[in-house]
């Protein structure tokens, strides 16, 4: 778990140190987010890191007391942002890639969309931004 943590943090530096343009059309999502669709989730984070129109996230939940953990990678136009995700820590059943498809509200403090997983399952995402 330490080294994909550690390969996380890379990627991220990396990531920061591009000499991107930000798109000027598109949001700046970056920051801490509440994963807010069921109550059937606790303790839902994702952290969001934006550089120009590339996102890098990080999601933690947790499930009817199991654990996951996934981290995505992708991009934001205007205000739909789009990411691979990979899960790191799985919830036994559940898909561990996906890609989910999200659109910021205009007042910039929720992002909502979907989820679709490589075993054909999708559904509602949520995430509201922590101030």
């Amino acid at each position: 778990m330490f080294k994909k943590i550690i390969a996380l943090l890379t990627l991220f530096i990396v990531l920061s140190s591009c000499t991107s343009k930000t798109e000027p059309s598109s949001a700046n999502i970056s920051g801490l987010w509440a994963d807010v669709n069921s109550s059937n989730f606790k303790n839902c984070y994702v952290i969001i890191a934006q550089d120009g129109n590339k996102i890098v996230m990080t999601h933690y939940l947790e499930f009817k007391g199991d654990k996951m953990v996934e981290y995505g990678i992708g991009e934001i136009k205007e205000t739909t942002v789009t990411y691979d995700a990979v899960v790191t820590k799985a919830i036994p059943g559940w898909a561990k890639k996906g890609k989910h498809h999200l659109t910021l509200n205009k007042q910039e403090d929720t992002l909502r969309g979907y989820y679709e997983d490589e075993k054909g399952n999708n559904g509602p995402i949520v995430f509201a931004k922590l101030k």
